[in-house]
């Protein structure tokens, strides 16, 4: 454990500087190549944005793969080769990227190429072969490895590739999990996993100083599916090494949001009868700014959903795991305070039902109340309504304020006389004092 974390935060800082070095010329160099993301309705750039970040995050984690063969000295040849196997299927998957980002592909064409790669993979010795339940039996998959790999992989690219409509969002959320697994091979002295988190986490930073919150550069499809497939490729090399599958269990636990996004997608698409994978402006980002918050608390309160979902897990598999799951609560308890306050301004500016917003938060409903049927708007028009709601609160506030008027000052209480300054008291002489009437000496005689 000694020469375990000096190694692994080099190998961290390895891959956040090279991620934040190269993020400038990436995106230059994505202008030349024509890998831009062009003003649209479900954009929110009104100017050109560069898409070159999965070139960026490949290069650091490669990078820092690199040097971390060099310092794990005596590495087996069985994990030289599966980490060799994995750069080569990111490889395959950050040039489908590009190539969707400069001439948008048909999503069976990508899809047919995903499923190719992870299958690949099962061959190359990264399946999942078993899986441990926390407090429950170990679970051997036999031939299910197969197919559950293959999903696995699959899964984890499409989930960050749609969730990634927010600056900062997808990446975020990968840094969020490669640095809870790190947190893991830390306690458990596991070097493969440490260091290929390290890896990861190190990637994601450098290029988040780029893109969140000013948007500089994206990640475009190649980041979000590149991100995926190697967060994919190192829990599974994790858990090959790790007989109670904690990597699994917590990148499993921290891609909920994503996966809840893809989850409400099928269904509202299916509801609407439309293509699976047709586009539209209604994932869980999209809601919330609909909802009311904006595109910066959006963001905080999806990546504090995932800290959540980390802390839980890491509650049942963690020693002093009880810590974890009380800092996930304080963490829920921030979000849901952000949501409580946002429900407040809601109440003055829309009028919408409680009942109508949980349900179209949840994806149980495709529109509230107030917006028209079927009319999604775009990402720009979302934050643009966002804005307005939000200036329209505040006068109504202010118009309140005004309404009541201002709080009247509190009673000044009077100065108590001293001796110095006290009025001296005369008593009046009796020749000067008026006479008393008849009726009253006679009323005191009886």
């Amino acid at each position: 454990m000694h020469w375990l974390v000096p190694r692994a935060l080099a190998v961290l800082a390895v891959a956040a500087g090279a991620s934040w070095l190269l993020t400038p010329p990436a995106a230059r160099l994505g202008v030349k190549l024509g890998l831009v993301d062009h003003p649209s309705s479900r954009r929110v750039k009104s100017r050109p944005v560069p898409t070159s970040g999965g070139l960026v995050v490949f290069g650091a984690f490669v990078a820092s793969m690199i040097a971390m063969l060099l310092l794990h000295e005596g590495a087996p040849d069985a994990l030289t080769n599966k980490i060799m196997a994995l750069l080569l299927g990111g490889t395959a998957v950050l040039i489908l990227g590009m190539a969707d980002d400069k001439h948008v592909l048909a999503p069976w064409v990508k899809l047919l190429v995903q499923v190719g790669v992870a299958t690949a993979m099962v061959f190359a010795g990264l399946g999942i072969e078993r899986v441990h339940i926390p407090m429950g039996p170990m679970i051997q998959l036999g031939w299910w490895s197969y197919p559950l790999t293959v999903l696995w992989f699959v899964g984890f690219m499409n989930a960050l590739n749609l969730i990634d409509g927010l600056d900062g969002l997808a990446s975020g959320i990968v840094a969020i999990t490669s640095c809870t697994m790190l947190l893991v091979g830390f306690m458990d002295s596991a070097a493969v996993l440490t260091f290929m988190c390290a890896s990861l986490l190190g990637s994601t930073i450098g290029f988040l100083l780029h893109n969140f919150p000013k948007g500089d550069v994206y990640l475009g499809d190649a980041g979000s599916t590149v991100l995926g497939f190697f967060l994919a490729g190192t829990a599974t090399l994790g858990a090959a090494n790790d007989g109670a599958s904690k990597s699994l269990l917590i990148a499993g636990a921290c891609m909920a949001v994503p996966a809840f996004d893809v989850a409400t997608s099928i269904a509202r698409r299916w509801r609407s009868r439309k293509g699976i994978m047709t586009a539209d402006r209604s994932h869980v980002h999209h809601r919330l700014i609909r909802f009311g918050l904006s595109p910066r608390m959006t963001v905080l309160v999806l990546w504090g959903a995932t800290v959540f979902f980390a802390g839980q897990m890491l509650g049942l598999l963690a020693r002093f795991g009880f810590l974890y799951t009380l800092g996930s609560y304080a963490v829920a308890g921030v979000v849901l305070n952000a949501l409580r306050l946002q429900r407040r301004k809601n109440i003055k500016t829309t009028g919408r039902d409680l009942k109508d917003e949980v349900f179209y938060l949840l994806g149980a409903r495709d529109s509230v109340d107030d917006e028209a049927e079927g009319d999604d708007g775009g990402l720009r028009k979302m934050i643009m309504d966002q804005l307005r709601r939000e200036v329209k609160y505040r006068k109504i506030v202010r118009e309140e304020n005004g309404a009541r008027g201002p709080r009247p000052a509190p009673p000044q209480p009077r100065p108590s006389p001293t001796a110095s300054n006290r009025a001296p008291q005369t008593v009046p002489d009796d020749s000067e004092r008026p006479p008393e009437p008849v009726g009253a000496l006679d009323k005191d005689a009886e």
